[in-house]
């Protein structure tokens, strides 16, 4: 009888730790796929943003100001806007303009939730927030 109450035991030890091995491999898998770079999408991002400052420099040019929105490029200067690293609302390509300091930036999300370059046409330069 306390042999076969010792085994019962282990299974269910054993059993136990097979369980939290799983479970801990998932979430580290889970924690990778979430958080990894993501390289290719961030280059892409980089080289679409690039487009958007050559086609806000060409406007410039052709009108004299930046435009006030990138929607403003579509058709003349880009068959349309094209796409940051992460679609939606929240992680496009953002196109703020301040009134206050006469400030064009175009930015987008490049890491979740921080982490978002954006380029400042006035400065020419670029910049990272986060």
């Amino acid at each position: 009888m306390e042999t076969s109450t010792k085994q019962g035991a282990l299974r269910r030890l054993l059993a136990t730790t097979r369980r939290l091995a799983a479970d801990a491999a998932g979430a580290a898998m889970t924690l990778f796929i979430v958080l990894r770079p993501d390289r290719a999408g961030s280059e892409r991002a980089r080289a679409n943003a690039e487009v958007l400052i050559a086609a806000c420099r060409a406007f410039q040019a052709k009108h004299g100001r930046l435009p006030e929105t990138l929607e403003a490029l579509v058709p003349d200067f880009l068959p349309s806007l094209p796409p940051a690293k992460f679609g939606g609302p929240h992680f496009g390509f953002t196109y703020d303009v301040s009134a206050e300091s006469a400030r064009h930036v175009l930015g987008w999300t490049d890491r979740v939730p921080f982490g978002r370059p954006y380029y400042v046409f006035e400065e020419d330069r670029w910049g990272y927030l986060d």
